[in-house]
């Protein structure tokens, strides 16, 4: 016993040490210092090929001959492989070239914006943009009494993916300067984000100045409101018409699942439900487009990236328009007196992902990969 009281601490030490790599969804903000730039080059030491970061290490060598060992985060398989890219592109023994941007502090870790391989000049890993089809887009499918499917075509599959933007921000505001995962260049515009009580706005500017650090995501937790439809991998529609309900399934989270009751049953009041990530929907169709009313949500997510805070007053309508096989519309109303001065509505477009399936995509990192560190 007297031993493992004498261990214990140093084990918590370790862990407490560790956690903060273990976190895979950090903001790229958090993680890496994009005012710095670095160059290496070195052997590769091992590849893990691994959702939802690939890393590759490398060994590399100063004047004095001493050896580093380097972490080199270069994407998401998924997207590596949909680019064209294969894990058999990079080998155990071969020579590169590394450019990026280093994590904050002393870690030993680069985010490579590109990697060269030495023998032959190639660039390896580059994520070229997915190409768009130039030709008119097909009608969006219809069941068979002339309602859009939010889904694929019968006898097809597919999914939604990639979102016109990855921030949230209300829609009548100026182009903001902000990163992508919504660190502004400029504090001061916080104001044009949404209309902020005072608190919600100190909040907000508090998580900006601390580079997004407490970001719920980024300890694997559900990306609950409007922010489920800016995590990467995309989400599915599943309508089950006889049971008076669609399911949403996410693709970039732990197999999270949402429901949206289209039975007719009311709607209710934030006190009558069970505080959720996905609080309590309600959907009926306008026409083409899917509204779905929700209340009842807790206050454990952002609602986007960049630190939009809420309370459990919050109140979402959300509008789905197919507008063709391959956009959908998306409008979200946000109604929180507690947390904005007004109402406010933001949103974005999402294309199709024609004749595939969501692949698994899990939040936690590879754990050989982070505990090297």
């Amino acid at each position: 016993m007297k031993t493992i009281r004498s261990i214990l601490p140093a084990v918590v030490l370790a862990i407490l040490c560790t956690a903060p790599f273990l976190l895979s969804q950090r903001n790229f903000s958090t993680t890496y210092d994009s005012n710095r730039q670095v160059k290496l080059q070195g052997i590769v030491t091992r590849i893990d090929w691994v959702n939802p970061n690939a890393f590759l290490f490398i060994d590399t060598k100063d004047a004095s001959g001493i050896v580093t060992n380097w972490a080199i985060q270069f994407g998401n398989p998924l997207d590596l492989e949909r680019s064209g890219w294969k894990r058999s592109a990079l080998h155990i023994g071969d020579a590169v070239t590394v450019e990026g941007t280093p994590a904050r502090g002393t870690t030993r870790q680069v985010f490579a914006k590109s990697v060269v391989l030495t023998r032959t000049g190639k660039r390896l890993f580059n994520l070229s943009a997915i190409a768009r089809a130039t030709a008119p887009a097909p009608p969006a499918p219809r069941w068979p009494d002339g309602q859009i499917r939010p889904g694929p075509p019968p006898g097809k599959k597919g999914y939604w993916g990639t979102a016109s933007t990855k921030v949230l921000v209300e829609n009548s505001a100026t182009k903001i300067a902000m990163t992508e995962d919504g660190l502004l260049l400029n504090i001061a515009d916080a104001d044009k984000v949404a209309p902020f009580q005072p608190w919600a706005k100190a909040l907000y500017e508090y998580r900006q100045r601390n580079l997004l650090k407490d970001d719920p995501l980024a300890r694997c937790l559900p990306p609950g409101g409007p922010r489920q439809f800016l995590v990467p991998n995309g989400f599915q529609f599943i309508e089950q018409r006889d049971l008076g309900r669609i399911l949403i399934l996410l693709g970039g989270g732990d197999r999270n699942w949402r429901i949206i009751y289209t039975d007719g049953r009311p709607v209710g009041q934030s006190a009558e439900q069970v505080p959720s990530y996905y609080g309590s929907s309600v959907g009926h169709w306008e026409k083409d487009t899917l509204v779905v009313d929700s209340v009842g949500f807790n206050e454990k997510f952002w609602l986007g990236p960049g630190g939009l805070p809420h309370t459990e007053a919050l109140h979402l309508i959300e509008r789905f328009t197919r507008t063709d096989l391959n956009t959908l519309k998306y409008e979200v109303t946000v109604d929180d007196p507690r947390t904005y001065t007004r109402t406010w509505t933001g949103g974005w477009t999402i294309q199709w992902v024609p004749d595939q399936e969501i692949q698994e995509y899990f939040c936690e990192d590879n754990a050989e990969s982070t505990f090297v560190r």
